[in-house]
């Protein structure tokens, strides 16, 4: 019989090995890898995995492991705190401050991890840290890496926490700059498992999967030879084959009877492979244990509660003396059935298995409390104590609600609304008193909400039903409401809080007006119900200006209100200033999550003062906003500061603050963030990139929201007006029409009038002329400057009257274009300036003023090159050339040589940060950092970050 092939007590795995070591070693040299393992139970993942530890420890790497168990399968970031536990605890003081630095050491805090510094500030649930936890803990894998190189295994993946699997997801975009292999096992298909997450894990285009096969019937044979010391005949190992499908662990278990047995493997002694093998592995553990003395049996029972435990855990649940389980944990070592040294674990998850199912569901049951009543002793268990609860029968028990709850509410401040959920879920099922009922409903309907799972709106919409009082069910609603509006389900959304107003607020109370601005703002975003609130808008904006006390959501969504529908700049700005006085600049201790309170009237504040064009006044607030959010692990801050910052620098013209922030956030996919903020900044990201001339870049970073762009919603059309923008530049007029009169169509239904939010008349003024319609795009430009003229901010006027000088032509042409050039300059727009100026210079040399018209495209050229915009230089340069002059070709070096994203980078070394703090504030890797900042001592012909800033302050343009 040709014999099979064996790596050492793996039989069959050479090829495998032989892929884990590349991966090792590949990671080894600089270069992140990704393995799955993936097979049935009882395949021989576990085996490969030791094998794999074995090979990353003798090529010098630390290995950080960790295993998935069906009963932390709840259990926050339960993966993940195995892994980072180990390194954190064993390392030294002075190695633990440099593991812990900056966004690692907030996650670790966030989390408990060992030596990790206490948060800024207790995590409450108004914060959503979930970002900040994977942010902070892929910087942590970084810090490890960056000691040396990092094997991470995680086993039984197919158990892991939602969490856990999020991050690992997260990694994986970035794992390819670190020096660190990932190596998970997995079984196909698991019921009970988070199927869609973990495909996102295991599907990851970077994974080298490896898909165990069984054993052939040459592995077989000469693991029958080996335990039973004869040539097997082939009758003898077919027989061995259909009993255990080649499946190794079954085959161990199968050989281990047989040799028990006295059987040798002969043809004649087939037949008792048959009869044994029929039986489960299960039964044959049972058997073996039947074989000990009682008390082994005890305490293997207890084990198979509590899945992994100390010794004195176990044994007082098995109802054993400590010195009587010891000897137990001793005999069941030797059997096989654990695996040696402590913690107490099961040689494998089938061992388990079988002795669990062995149990009734009564003993089950009763063996889980009695597991977390023992549990509960022990400080900072609760998630322990709560995972054994959720298998328990619900009893309306007292305790038990207390203790989910406790662990429900860290599940939530850990990020981990998933958790969260399934928690408040066994709770309720207890139940609860029927007083503590519409208050968890709401806790889990806003923790379904957060996690983007089903049945959200049914939850809170009972806790609306079940509410104690009005103001309760009012308050619920209000939560309702702006879930719904956050879902993009406006006309529900509406619903909802106009039934609550009616029903459960007394006239002109705050929560009345909090209701009613939410329901006005609601309807706005829903172009097929505005115009059914139209009145009521203007009664809430009245209300609002004249109220001497108004709540800061009420001001927040007057303000917003005011600027879309046109009203004067001066009275937008005001409310939300008032605002910003009124609710102060960090969230109220209301208990609710920032997207259902703070970051609503807070993004509608800052929306307004920027559409407003008070920008020195926004600047600071977008600021402070990031830095606390970063501080306090606040995802949701951080994603609303990100996207209006990053609007605020495209409209001041600074296309390389532009494209960092809406980079960054974009970068930062896992940001809790509704869809507005993804729609926005990829809006700014566009627009921005048409500014450069990057047109193909432009094109990919539209291409992730095609299935939103065209939804005709409020916020879909920042988007499809930045696509418009790209299309005209691309060459396409027609479709470039084509959408600024889509973003226009649901605009005028919602009655949004406001030229500074969109300005879709004068881009669709400009395209129609080039389309060679110019009484419609007369029209079009002179509604537009009407609407300008009417908010009386400086920049919209600007953009109003260029779009209609340029339309206009001749005389009255060029007296507008000055206008709008004289407008920039107060509004604080360079770009647009230069723009105009452009323009100007082009009309004025076609009326053969070519004097005048140098002067004009010289600076345009100045200033679009300063900006780094390339196509408006490009169309500068062409006109100055038309008038006669002849610009020498403007060479790009020093300072001006360098990119947006090396001019960030730049900046940030140059204030002092290391590459590690910079890659940690712009979501990048230290080896993207390092490769930039190569590049820019290249270009700055500069020998050390000491010389940057000098660099920085004076670099110009050189002619050629």
């Amino acid at each position: 019989m040709k014999k099979a092939v064996a790596t050492g007590q793996l039989l069959e795995r050479s090829e495998a090995l032989a892929r884990i070591e590349s991966a090792l070693a590949e990671a080894r040299s600089g270069r992140g890898t990704f393995v799955v393992i993936e097979g049935p139970a009882g395949i021989g993942k576990t085996a490969l995995l030791a094998a794999a530890r074995t090979a990353a420890a003798g090529g010098g790497m630390r290995v950080l492991r960790s295993r998935g168990t069906e009963l932390e399968r709840d259990f926050a970031f339960g993966v993940v705190r195995q892994l980072f536990e180990p390194p954190l605890a064993g390392a030294s003081e002075l190695e633990r401050a440099d593991l812990l630095q900056a966004a690692a050491g907030v996650a670790a805090g966030l989390l408990g991890l060992p030596g990790a510094p206490p948060p800024d500030s207790t995590p409450s649930s108004t914060v959503d840290p979930s970002f900040a936890i994977l942010h902070g803990l892929y910087w942590l894998c970084a810090n490890l890496t960056a000691v040396g190189p990092l094997c991470v295994i995680v086993d039984d993946a197919h158990w892991a926490d939602a969490a856990s699997l999020r991050y690992l997801a997260f990694l994986l975009t970035r794992l390819e700059e670190l020096d660190a292999a990932l190596i998970v096992a997995t079984r196909p298909r698991e019921a009970g498992t988070d199927a869609e997450l973990l495909a996102t894990v295991t599907t990851d285009p970077s994974a080298d999967v490896i898909r165990l096969p069984p054993l052939t019937k040459a592995a077989v044979a000469q693991l029958v030879e080996s335990r039973l010391a004869r040539v097997p005949d082939p009758v003898f190992i077919d027989a061995c084959v259909r009993a255990t499908r080649g499946t190794p662990f079954l085959m161990h278990v199968l050989v281990d009877a047989l040799s028990e047995g006295g059987i040798a493997p002969t043809a004649e002694a087939a037949r008792h492979v048959e009869r044994i093998g029929a039986r489960t592995a299960g039964r044959s553990i049972h058997l073996r244990l039947r074989r000990l003395p009682e008390h082994a049996g005890r305490l293997a029972r207890a084990l198979a509660v509590l899945e992994q435990s100390d010794l004195l855990q176990a044994a007082r649940l098995g109802g054993l003396e400590q010195a009587e389980a010891a000897e137990a944990a001793d005999l069941l070592t030797t059997a096989g059935i654990l695996d040696p040294g402590r913690p107490l674990t099961f040689s494998h998850p089938i061992v388990r298995s079988g002795i669990y199912s062995e149990l009734s569901s009564a003993e089950r049951a009763e063996s889980h409390r009695r597991a977390a009543r023992l549990l509960a002793e022990q400080p900072g268990a609760y998630e322990r104590v709560a995972r054994h609860l959720l298998v328990t029968e619900p009893a309306g028990d007292g305790w038990v609600v207390e203790r989910l709850v406790e662990a429900a509410c860290a599940a939530g401040k850990q990020g981990s609304p998933e958790s969260e959920a399934v928690f408040l879920r066994r709770v309720l099922a207890e139940p609860p008193p029927p007083g503590d009922r519409s208050a968890l409903l709401l806790d889990l309907g806003m923790a379904e909400a957060s996690a983007g799972l089903s049945d959200w709106s049914e939850h809170l919409q009972t806790a609306v039903d079940t509410a104690p009082n009005a103001e309760v069910a009012g308050g619920s609603a209000l939560v309702l409401g702006l879930a719904l509006s956050r879902a993009q389900r406006f006309a529900e959304a509406v619903t909802v809080l106009d039934r609550a107003a009616t029903s459960f607020a007394t006239a002109d109370s705050d929560l009345a007006l909090a209701l009613e601005a939410a329901a006005v703002v609601a309807a706005l975003n829903d172009p097929l119900t505005a115009p059914s609130v139209a009145l009521r808008r203007e009664t809430l904006c009245e209300r609002a200006a004249s109220h001497p006390a108004a709540p800061p959501e009420l001001l927040a969504a007057a303000a917003f209100i005011c600027v879309l529908t046109n009203e004067r700049a001066e009275l937008g700005a005001d409310l939300a200033t008032r605002a910003l006085l009124a609710g102060g600049t960090a969230p109220p201790n209301s208990g609710i999550p920032p997207w259902f309170a703070f970051a609503t009237w807070f993004s509608q504040t800052t929306l307004s003062l920027l559409w407003a064009e008070r920008y020195d006044q926004v600047r600071p607030l977008l600021d402070a906003s990031i830095a606390q959010a970063q501080a306090t692990g606040d995802g949701s801050r951080f994603a609303v500061g990100m996207a209006h910052r990053g609007w605020l620098a495209l409209r001041r013209g600074d296309l390389t603050a532009a494209e960092g922030d809406t980079r960054t956030a974009l970068a930062a996919a896992e940001l809790p963030a509704p869809i507005m903020y993804r729609l926005l900044n990829a809006g700014v990201l566009v627009e921005t990139l048409v500014e450069q001339g990057e047109l193909d870049t432009a094109e990919q970073a539209l291409a992730p929201h095609d299935a939103e762009i065209e939804s005709g919603s409020i916020t879909a059309a920042v988007l499809r007006f930045a696509r418009g923008r790209l299309r005209i530049e691309q060459g396409r007029a027609t479709d470039g029409l084509d959408d600024f009169l889509a973003v226009g169509a649901p605009l005028a239904r919602a009655l949004i009038t406001c030229p500074s939010y969109l300005p879709w008349r004068s881009e669709a003024a400009l395209a129609q002329r080039a389309l060679g319609d110019h009484e419609t795009a007369g029209r079009l430009a002179e509604e537009e400057l009407e609407l300008a003229r009417a908010f009386g901010a400086p920049r919209a006027l600007g953009v109003a009257m260029r779009a209609a000088g340029v339309v206009a032509g001749g005389e009255r042409g060029a007296s507008l274009l000055r206008e709008a050039i004289d407008a920039f300059e107060r509004g604080d727009a360079r770009l647009e300036r230069a723009r105009a100026l452009t323009d100007l210079g082009a009309l004025l040399r076609r009326r053969n003023r070519r004097t005048e018209a140098r002067e004009l495209l010289r600076e345009a050229l100045d200033a679009a090159h300063r900006s780094g915009a390339r196509p408006l230089a490009d169309q500068a340069e062409t006109e100055l050339r038309a008038t006669g002059a002849r610009p020498r070709r403007v060479v790009l070096t020093g300072l001006d040589s360098l990119t947006a994203s090396e001019r960030r980078i730049a900046q940030l070394a140059s204030q002092g940060l290391t590459n590690r703090e910079i890659a940690q504030s712009l979501f990048v890797t230290a080896r993207t950092v390092e490769g930039h900042l190569t590049s820019i001592f290249r270009k700055l012909r500069l020998d050390s970050r000491d010389e940057l800033r000098a660099a920085l302050e004076g670099g110009t343009p050189v002619p050629a």
